[in-house]
């Protein structure tokens, strides 16, 4: 595993401000901008290793387990609701029906966009996972880097992050990249926990040690965004953000799955997640874009 000192993939600055240290991994925040990440960050390869470090990752854990057809009818019903509101924001990427799921695990969701009629790709970076799923679903599923890995330009109408973009050490390139493969008239839709959701806001004013990124330690996630720090990635890398908003871990039609059964057990933090949705603090950060109007990487 390779690590390395990384800029602010928010605003471009090098204006990284150390706030604590867990297990051995620096939190911090840009000064600039205000986005927290981890610095240096881990930069992890498509291997067994990999696969076997992740196991020890709570959020990702589960993914080794069978997919039941539970879980699939959630993935249907999921997808055909971002899909409707997928056609109010470009009824040309909805006809188009080329659905690209980056960070798919063993590509439950790729299953469900299949299962609705679209051509569905996925690409993960577990080999594990990605065999346990092309073995279980025959879906087709990518190993790899998304910036190695060999897709064509403009081939995909409709490109989802779903609790992915905090993992990556490098958000910016990724986007980049992911501006590359859809097609002009493409959408883009990021699903992330929320910097500025009431919880992390509570924890800061109470002034308790930074040990979380993105609600959990390093070196899981990398990267945790509020809406105004993932706007800007989004818009640098080429996109034009259209709608971006907060809302609960029990809103189905964006949480994973695993996720929503979490959530659901934990009844008492309902009327918390209900103020924070209320009020613009949610937990869940959820960004839709367009591409093909933002700025370039380079402003």
């Amino acid at each position: 595993m390779e690590t390395r000192a990384i800029v602010c993939n928010a605003c471009g600055a090098d204006r990284y401000v150390p706030q604590s240290k867990v297990d051995g991994w620096t939190i911090g925040k840009c000064r600039n901008c205000g986005l927290v990440y981890v610095n240096p960050a881990p930069f992890f390869e498509p291997t067994d290793e990999f696969s076997e470090m992740s196991m020890a990752f709570e959020y990702t854990e589960y993914m080794h387990a069978p997919i039941t057809e539970a879980i699939l009818d959630f993935e249907r019903r999921q997808f055909q609701a971002n899909v409707a509101e997928l056609a109010g924001i470009s009824p040309e990427a909805a006809a188009g029906k080329r659905f690209l799921d980056i960070g798919c695990g063993s590509g439950a969701s790729v299953k469900g966009a299949m299962d609705s009629g679209w051509k569905a790709t996925g690409v993960d970076l577990d080999p594990q996972l990605v065999a346990h799923g092309r073995s279980q679903l025959g879906a087709d599923l990518r190993c790899g880097i998304i910036t190695r890995v060999d897709l064509p330009a403009g081939s995909f109408d409709f490109i989802k992050l779903r609790d992915v973009i905090e993992h990556f050490p490098n958000p910016l390139e990724v986007l980049t990249r992911l501006h590359e493969l859809l097609a002009p008239n493409g959408v883009l839709l990021v699903v992330t926990p929320n910097e500025g959701g009431i919880a992390t806001r509570t924890r800061l004013l109470l002034r308790r040690p930074r040990r979380l990124v993105a609600t959990v330690p390093p070196p899981h996630h990398l990267h945790s965004f509020g809406p105004g720090a993932l706007e800007r990635t989004i818009a640098r890398a080429g996109f034009a953000p259209v709608r971006t908003f907060t809302t609960s871990p029990t809103n189905w039609r964006y949480v994973t799955s695993h996720n929503m059964a979490r959530a659901e057990s934990h009844a008492a933090l309902r009327p918390l997640w209900a103020v924070g949705t209320g009020t613009g603090m949610g937990a869940v950060l959820v960004t839709w874009a367009r591409a093909g109007r933002g700025q370039s990487p380079e402003k």
